[in-house]
């Protein structure tokens, strides 16, 4: 009980946390919010950075993007900055309080908060699919490696685009699959027992 306690309670702060981080307009505010969290996660975690290496190559993407699609060029890179900021910080908080339960803790934490069935098996099964599509990821850029090892440049980039995309899709007919079992099953109601 005392875990299923910790796990709601945990849900609970990282929810209202993300939620304070992504409508607070000062920065000041922000960065007060900001500066503990991260403190304790990298006492905790130092092995932590590599993930936030491979955010925030993400959000240099979403940077550039904001930049030079927003009307004003400087007003875009501000505000994308302040967005990977946000993701930063809210990722931080998540990695620190949600990540070492796993699933059974999700699960539990949002069993303890109530929280619809459905939604609980929604959460679940995209955290399912994150975790395949990322294995899937890497054995595919190691196997892309491996086969090309010189690639450099324009082609680089190529490779890793056509082998996201290729990914992607697979999860697409993926998920297709497991809606399509669930359906069979009853739907998120339960199992179906008449057939």
């Amino acid at each position: 009980m005392v875990e299923k306690k910790f796990a709601g309670i945990s849900l609970l702060i990282i929810f209202i946390y993300a939620l304070v981080i992504s409508l607070s307009e000062n920065i000041f505010f922000l960065l007060a919010c900001a500066v503990l969290p991260v403190l304790l996660f990298f006492w905790k975690k130092p092995e932590g950075l590599g993930a936030l290496k491979k955010i925030n190559l993400v959000n240099l993407f979403m940077i550039v993007t904001l930049a030079l699609t927003w009307p004003n060029f400087w007003e875009g890179l501000i505000r994308g900055l302040i967005i990977a900021f946000r993701v930063n910080m809210v990722y931080i908080v998540f990695a620190a309080l949600i990540l070492p339960q796993g699933a059974a803790g999700i699960y539990k934490g949002l069993k303890f908060l109530k929280a619809p069935e459905k939604i609980i098996i929604l959460i679940l099964l995209t955290m399912r699919g994150i975790y395949i599509l990322n294995e899937r990821l890497d054995s595919a850029l190691i196997s892309a490696r491996l086969r090309a090892p010189g690639l450099k440049g324009l082609a680089k980039f190529k490779v890793f685009a056509y082998i996201t995309a290729s990914i992607l899709l697979q999860g697409s007919e993926k998920s297709e699959r497991v809606m399509t079992a669930i359906t069979c099953r009853g739907g998120f109601e339960g199992f179906n027992v008449e057939a």
